[in-house]
């Protein structure tokens, strides 16, 4: 048997050979997963491939980066400001390949970053997504919701207790309008965030609310790397509420945003926009009661008008009627006056004949010119002999009184006997 190495000529002998493999310094692409930054200024993270992210890796290589190359890191980040080493940020990262003996790991050991790669994969990736947002009729899913005409109740999206929520939050406050917020906890920066971010939208989207605020406080780009996600993305066009996306600074620009009915720049100016929806129905509405104010006085000054010549006509027809019906009355009085006396002279006619008639009929009148009436014992005015008998006593009344006789029926005269 050939004599053992130690564990330290082994350990040496794999430094050499990896040395010799990759010479002294080395590009290698991957995304960061498991980032540390220590105490003493250390940074510890794995590399993986992109497409090993959130799942079990099939290759994963032990990355130290320490505190003497950091600031030549940082100063090169620094430069571009848009990309920070975040899990889940894809980066290619130059060094050494080493072995790191006290605990038999190989490891790269990092001095050096190239932030153009970073954002090439950025734009790439989200060349990709709006790509395939596109092809699934996505992109403008949710500005076709239509905008509520007064959104009071809010579902707020963001980090609980970020300087995104803080801005959103005191807008609102500020503006004095009774607004009600629903706030939705969501990782907004990091490898989970995609998942609780679209998790949240979409529970927010199912929450009796008007409208759905997103928002984000700024940072580099591959701060708001989760809000280019398709995930994310797919979940604020599905909404079911329209949904104002606020995430970075002034010239930030999310996939996000892209998809969103409404695209503010930051949290506060999406609280604005939100604000200004609230004053402009309020606007609008006393601008309507101002025009209905002047379309109901100027209807009622025409109505009042209107009804001013109604009552001049109804006057001047009414007056125009008692006039004619005067006319009338006076005619009709008039007529029955002379009908009247011309009844009254004709009853006056006809009662002086009759008089005369009565009078020339009048038992005493006829009496004092000699006749007289005759009556029985029970009063009947006797008109023939045959009504009484031989006998009875009779009345007779003359002009001046009553005469009381006897009846005597004469004999038959011998010559009425003959015949």
């Amino acid at each position: 048997m050939r004599d053992p190495l130690s564990v330290g000529e082994v350990c040496e002998g794999i430094r050499e050979a990896l040395r010799d493999q990759f010479g002294s310094e080395v590009w290698v692409r991957g995304a960061i997963s498991g980032l540390n930054r220590s105490a003493n200024g250390h940074v510890y993270f794995t590399l993986v491939d992109p497409d090993d992210v959130g799942q079990r890796p099939s290759a994963v290589l032990d990355v130290a980066l320490f505190a003497k190359s950091k600031f030549r890191v940082n100063a090169i980040l620094k430069k571009t400001g848009a990309v920070r080493m975040e899990d889940g940020i894809e980066v290619a990262i130059g060094g050494s390949i080493d072995l790191y003996a006290p605990a038999g790991r190989v490891q790269m050991i990092m001095n050096v970053i190239d932030p153009s790669y970073t954002l090439g994969r950025l734009a790439e990736s989200r060349d990709d997504t709006l790509k395939r947002l596109a092809g699934e009729g996505l992109l403008t899913l949710n500005r076709e919701r239509g905008l509520p005409a007064l959104p009071l109740r809010i579902a707020l999206v963001t980090s609980e207790g970020s300087a995104a929520e803080a801005d959103f939050m005191h807008e609102l406050s500020a503006s004095g309008i009774a607004f009600e917020v629903s706030l939705f906890d969501a990782r907004v920066q990091g490898s989970d965030a995609p998942a609780t971010l679209s998790r949240a939208i979409a529970a927010a989207g199912g929450f009796d609310v008007d409208i759905v605020a997103v928002v984000r406080g700024g940072g580099a780009k591959t701060d708001l790397v989760a809000f280019d996600h398709y995930e994310v993305a797919a979940a604020v066009a599905s909404c079911k509420v329209p949904v104002v996306v606020g995430v970075g600074h002034e010239i930030d620009r999310s996939i996000c945003d892209e998809v969103a009915a409404i695209s503010a720049k930051t949290p506060t100016a999406a609280a604005g926009w939100i604000i200004q929806q609230v004053v402009g129905f309020d606007q609008r509405v006393a601008a309507a009661g101002a025009r209905l104010a002047l379309v109901a006085d100027d209807q009622l000054t025409r109505a009042r008008q209107r009804c001013d010549l109604s009552t001049r006509r109804l006057v001047q027809g009414t007056n125009q009627v008692l006039n004619g019906a005067l006319g009338r009355h006076v005619g009709a009085i008039n007529r029955l006056r002379t009908a009247a006396t011309a009844a009254v002279l004709n009853a006056g006619h006809r009662l002086d004949r009759n008089d005369l008639r009565r009078r020339a009929v009048d038992p005493a009148r006829v009496m004092a010119r000699g006749w007289t009436i005759t009556r029985d014992s029970q009063g009947e005015v006797i008109t023939s002999s045959s009504q009484v008998t031989d006998g009875d006593a009779i009345t007779t009344q003359t002009a001046d009184g009553l005469i009381s006789s006897t009846v005597t029926i004469p004999e038959p005269s011998t010559e009425r006997a003959r015949e």
